[in-house]
């Protein structure tokens, strides 16, 4: 019967797992808690920030100075920088994480629900971190908006309202979108508990924190880092000019060069196809799956020690009566592991890949001094002359009871398994171990003799060649035995490398958060227009529509307003006539205006003309001469009553 084998990319990873093993201990290896890593790394960062939360002024005005303040002291400067380096952390962790499931191949089929919901999860850690960038307000939150805020533009329903509030004179406008980020920053956090709640589902027994060896270490390192490398503040934002660099975050803020580069619709293009592949791809690439277990009603128990010992919890008690219950398989979501199968006293349950009787028949033929029975994401092992080789879906599908019936036919048995924590089906190696221990049900009989049963942990990559070798000699001298059954993994840790290995990771938060980047070509000038309009009615309401006497409006309520032509020349030559409509769905709302031109260095006359293309008569100029250094920007905005005026009072 084919099975799911370790594919060349699974052997990769095993490949690195196991050498960090010898490094860490199978047990205590990063590699196979990237996930529980990200969810430790996400409550350190909750804690933090919920610390910053209660000295934060959420006025634009105050916001910048407030969080100078924090860090200002020993305490808020720690706090700020471990929010931002834990931050950090779940990204890198998270991203690892989610190449592992891609490598590994455990994205697919029956884990399709964990998949897409990571997905989910991935992107609403990068919306917390963006909001979390703006809320500080300095030139890298102003850029990172207006750099926002144009992404957003394509969609009609924003258009050049949000730029209009990161540069401009609407302090309102930008004080009611600090409170819905920050009432968004916090509310999406919360949501996240939904999410990985999805995420984990149709997993029993999840492991949502690492050992706590991982997160004494984790913590230590990203206090560590907050010492040495304290989170700064780029210079204030000024609504008055555009900034033209910031640091950029490379772990939230990864897609934002290629503004730079591609034109807004481009970028909406590789945005969602990326995400739309990822998210689809569980579908995208065929694989295959292991044919799933049954339940022979006849003979099952009730026990119900196969749906507690399922690890997708694939598994349920059907009630047959008032006082009888039977399990069964939920085929969808059966990962065709067999420890199931291994669960049963009783022989209840099978599995294709797992035929226990043609193997005691050949056992009784064969007459060898070895069964091997191995993992298929396992080590190799020779099948020779004395040596009987059986490769099952999962070790944890070996049955402790069969070893009664095996040790009569049999010297000895191996079981080699996938390196611990990494079992592909997640629970296989933990049940083996806990069930050949008495700690877990079915155990092995007490009339065996256990020394002539070993458990090997090693992966497809590692050589076992010594282990067999030594434990046929050992069978040849039944003195030499052991008592118990002999577990072979690797225990041991490297405690200084592994706690430097583990640390090189967060020495990379400093550089990659606080790399400059110019976002405008530092060589030319930039000349910006950005101004809301409220032009005028050219229909109205007659009458009122309420019978309430306190909401009738006290005049006629325009349901219509004029389009606007915007004119726009520098040295007499037309950079820009374009028509603005009102917004709203009656074309009775204010129109918002951004836009970018850059200019060469040097003296400039700048001339603005707009006109109300339903009220000709209303028009609106603006001229001036200026002398514009590089990396400057001259911006003209609009208020009613004041006309067009440059910001920032030059």
């Amino acid at each position: 019967m084919e099975m799911v084998t370790v594919s060349p990319t699974y052997r990769v990873m095993q490949r690195i797992g196991y050498a960090l093993s010898g490094i860490y201990s199978s047990r205590l290896n990063p590699l196979y808690y990237l996930g529980a890593i990200t969810v430790f790394l996400l409550i350190i960062d909750v804690i933090s920030g919920i610390y910053l939360f209660f000295f934060y002024d959420v006025d634009p005005k105050g916001a910048h100075a407030s969080v100078e303040a924090i860090s200002s002291s020993f305490l808020g400067s720690l706090m700020r920088s471990i929010h931002r380096y834990s931050s950090d952390g779940l990204i890198l962790f998270a991203v690892l994480h989610m190449l592992q499931m891609i490598f590994t191949d455990r994205f697919r089929m029956f884990r399709w629900i964990a998949w897409v919901s990571g997905v989910g999860t991935l992107l609403l850690f990068l919306a917390i971190g963006i909001s979390g960038y703006l809320l500080v307000w300095d030139e890298r939150a102003q850029l990172t908006g207006l750099l926002t805020a144009k992404f957003f533009s394509v969609i009609p329903i924003f258009g050049h309202a949000l730029m209009s509030a990161f540069l401009g004179t609407d302090i309102k406008n930008l004080g009611g979108l600090f409170r819905i980020l920050l009432f968004g920053h916090i509310a999406v956090t919360i949501l996240l508990v939904f999410t990985l709640w999805v995420h984990v589902m149709r997993i029993s027994r999840p492991r949502l924190f690492p050992p706590k060896e991982l997160m004494i270490l984790l913590t230590v390192y990203v206090v560590a880092v907050s010492i040495l490398f304290p989170a700064k503040s780029d210079p204030p934002a000024d609504l008055g000019k555009v900034p033209f660099s910031m640091s950029l975050d490379w772990f939230y803020l990864t897609g934002y060069p290629l503004f730079k580069v591609f034109p807004l619709s481009v970028n909406w293009i590789l945005f969602l196809g990326f995400f739309g592949i990822l998210t689809a791809f569980p579908w995208l690439i065929k694989g295959r799956r292991n044919p799933p277990a049954h339940v022979l009603e006849d003979k099952c128990e009730g026990c119900r020690q196969c749906f507690l010992d399922c690890p997708y919890e694939a598994i349920y008690m059907k009630r047959i009566s008032e006082k009888e219950e039977k399990a069964e398989v939920i085929e969808s979501k059966c990962a065709g592991c067999g420890i199931c199968v291994a669960s049963c006293n009783y022989g209840a349950n099978e599995i294709p890949t797992v035929p226990i009787q043609n193997i005691l028949e050949d056992l009784r033929s064969k007459k060898p001094d070895l069964a091997v029975f191995r993992c298929s994401f396992a080590a190799q092992v020779e099948e020779r002359n004395g040596v009987r080789v059986y490769t099952f879906p999962c070790a944890g599908a070996v049955n402790a009871v069969w070893m009664r019936d095996i040790l009569k036919e049999v010297k000895g048995v191996m079981v080699v398994s996938c390196d611990g924590i990494d079992c592909y089906f997640r629970e296989g190696v933990e049940w083996t171990e806990a069930r050949f221990t008495g700690k877990r049900r079915p155990r092995l009989l007490k009339t065996l003799e256990r020394g002539r049963i070993r458990v090997v942990e090693a992966p497809s990559v590692a050589n076992i060649d010594k282990e067999v070798e030594d434990f046929l000699n050992a069978l040849k001298d039944p003195s030499r035995l052991p008592e118990d059954v002999t577990f072979v993994a690797r225990n041991k840790v490297n405690p200084i490398l592994a706690s430097v290995l583990l640390f090189i990771p967060f020495l990379t938060f400093y550089p990659l958060t606080t790399d400059r980047m110019d976002f405008y070509p530092t060589d030319k000038a930039l000349a910006v227009i950005t101004f809301k309009y409220r032009s005028s009615p050219v229909k109205k309401a007659e009458g009122t529509h309420s019978k309430l006497e306190h909401m009738k409006a006290m005049q006629n309520i325009a349901i219509e307003r004029s389009p606007i032509l915007l004119t726009f020349k520098v040295d007499g030559k037309t950079l820009l006539e374009k028509r603005y409509d009102p917004r709203g769905l009656r074309k009775d709302a204010s129109i918002y205006v951004y836009e970018e031109f850059l200019l060469k260095p040097g003296k400039h006359t700048v001339e603005l003309k707009l006109v109300e293309t339903k009220n000709p008569d209303v028009v609106k100029t603006f001229k001036v001469v200026r002398e514009l250094k590089p990396a400057t920007s001259l911006a003209i905005s609009f208020a009613e009553g004041k006309g067009f005026f440059l910001l920032g009072g030059k």
